[in-house]
């Protein structure tokens, strides 16, 4: 898993609008849960096996140890758009 960036270490650094609205374009995180939803399942648990066998889409992870999934990547990997975000 990928732990996301710790703001507190680097809140000295100032962003343009520019560079946050190209962000925005490229990441949206929901939980494993809205994920789930999204997907049309019943709830979660498959995403939780596939994340613990190490296959499924790619997981992100806070300090605090909660997982969330960037469902733009998750739409690209399925083919749901054309990735000219």
């Amino acid at each position: 898993m990928i732990n996301l960036i710790d703001i507190e270490q680097h809140k000295n650094i100032v962003c343009s609008d520019e560079v946050l609205k190209d962000i925005q374009k490229k990441f949206l995180l929901v939980s494993s849960k809205q994920l789930a939803h999204f997907l049309g399942k019943k709830n979660d648990s498959s995403l939780r096996a596939a994340r613990h066998n190490g296959t499924g889409f790619k997981p992100y992870k806070d300090r605090h140890g909660n997982v969330w999934y960037n469902l733009i990547e998750v739409m690209n990997e399925i083919g749901l758009t054309n990735g000219n975000h």
